[in-house]
């Protein structure tokens, strides 16, 4: 998995490539954990280079989210490979997913 973060309009972006698999996940979730926890309401995560997301990556897609939501902001979860979208869709995580 490799990761380039940039700030949108003063909204953290995590660009994401390769496989979400457990290992990969923990290394993620540090990253927008760290990026997250500042005045950042809002966080995104761009899947579009995803080509597999383990459960632990919607775990902690979910806990993120939820995090975020605490904050009064969301997580958003941008462009998903197909691969990833099926992922989200059967997790029950789609309403995550900027349309």
């Amino acid at each position: 998995m490799h990761t380039k973060i940039s700030v949108e309009n003063g909204v953290p972006v995590l660009f994401v490539e390769g496989r979400l698999g457990h290992a990969a996940t923990a290394e993620l979730e540090a990253v927008a954990t760290r990026h997250a926890s500042g005045a950042a309401e809002n966080v995104v995560i761009d899947l579009s280079g995803v080509d597999y997301l383990s459960g632990a990556a919607l775990k902690a897609f979910r806990a993120l989210a939820d995090r975020q939501v605490q904050k009064g902001g969301r997580l958003c979860l941008r462009a998903p490979s197909v691969a990833a979208r099926l992922a989200l869709e059967l997790a029950g995580l789609l309403a995550l997913v900027d349309s």
